[in-house]
């Protein structure tokens, strides 16, 4: 789009391609691939069963919310569709968009803290010796860390480029 720098488009893709790997390895676990955890932790997070669910259901629903970083870069992101009754058409306010992708932005920085600091509850590995699968599983996921402050970074682009139009 015209006017967006390069930088910011390359970031709105990475946003996408860093949680492709952990929801891969999500996606996984809940089909039901041993990737080295216990049988105890499976039970405990109900794989298979209902954890199977929220898993997959995780997994979609992190690529559909970093693919929205997209719209912060292309023209899509910028205007209501035509098809919407009474606004369609419209250019949607940058303070809207802007505030939206910020508010994201805290409760994920806040998951992705709480994921550091219980890690090794979180894949398992708690009270275990570090394995293939853990160092696996950890390089999975460290690309995830990143979504919060790429979204931050082109969320900045966003705004500026688009006050600077207006």
């Amino acid at each position: 789009m015209a006017g967006t720098p390069r930088w910011a488009v390359i970031a709105a893709w990475a946003t996408v391609w860093c949680v492709i790997p952990s929801s891969v390895w999500r996606s996984a676990a809940g089909f039901g691939a041993g990737l080295g955890m216990s049988d105890e932790w499976r039970e405990l997070q109900r794989i298979p069963g209902t954890g199977t669910v929220y898993v997959l259901t995780l997994s979609v629903l992190s690529i559909a919310f970093a693919s929205l970083t997209l719209g912060l870069v292309y023209p899509w992101g910028e205007r209501i569709p035509p098809r919407v009754p009474l606004a369609g058409g419209r250019d949607l306010p940058t303070w809207l968009v802007a505030g939206l992708a910020m508010a994201g932005v805290v409760p994920l920085a806040v998951i992705v803290w709480l994921s550091i600091v219980n890690w090794d509850v979180l894949i398992g590995a708690a009270g275990r010796p570090t394995t293939g699968w853990t160092t696996l599983a950890t390089a999975c996921y460290l690309p995830a860390t990143l979504w919060p402050i790429l979204v931050t970074a082109v969320t900045f682009a966003y705004v500026r480029r688009r006050t600077a139009a207006e």
